[in-house]
């Protein structure tokens, strides 16, 4: 397991609201190949999409001004295409809380078989993990997961996340560095 660390940082916001409950700090790392058509962020496919940052950096900043966050959710790309630097982050982030969601496109028996100690460290500090790949024709616009296939597994303070698999769906549209950015799952259009 590392003791410091870097990822590759596409874009941090606050306050998320619709990734999962109270005012988090949303965080999407850049990279994936995992290919899932039609996949909410293709524009975090590709590394470029991100800078290397240090966790460090990262954290003095969410303290500076993200001081009364509830929770963090962490997104992407894949973030667990690094898991020496999500790992690195997650020990980061659970000094200030230990309400961190995280999404990944790999099943949790994937990751468990990946037998690496940064990935079983993120397992045992995380309260939510949403897993699986996402299936666009499996969007029944329910919960706080893209596709029905996706599993919610709730790790630590089952409480506050009653109903995750079935609550309703909003998006956010927010302005970060002078763009337009649209936060949350995509809300199935019965009509269509």
């Amino acid at each position: 397991m590392t003791d410091g660390g870097m990822v590759n940082l596409a874009r941090i916001y606050y306050p998320v609201t619709v990734l999962g409950p109270g005012k988090r700090v949303g965080i999407w790392l850049a990279g994936c190949d995992r290919n899932c058509p039609g996949c909410i962020s293709p524009e975090l496919k590709t590394s470029s999409s991100g800078t290397y940052v240090e966790v460090t950096e990262i954290m003095k900043n969410i303290q500076k001004l993200c001081s009364d966050a509830e929770g963090f959710t962490i997104s992407g790309g894949e973030p667990f295409t690094s898991p020496e630097g999500l790992c690195a982050l997650v020990r980061e982030i659970s000094k200030m809380s230990e309400d961190i969601i995280i999404f990944t496109g790999y099943r949790l028996s994937e990751l468990m078989e990946m037998r690496d100690d940064n990935v079983d460290y993120i397992l045992d500090n995380i309260s939510v993990l949403v897993d699986g790949p996402y299936i666009e024709a499996l969007n029944d616009g329910r919960g706080l997961r893209g596709s029905s296939n996706q599993n919610i597994h709730v790790f630590k303070n089952a409480k506050r996340y009653v109903n995750l698999s079935d609550c309703e769906r909003s998006l956010q549209v927010v302005v970060n560095n002078d763009r337009v950015m649209t936060i949350g799952m995509p809300v199935v259009n019965e009509d269509d």
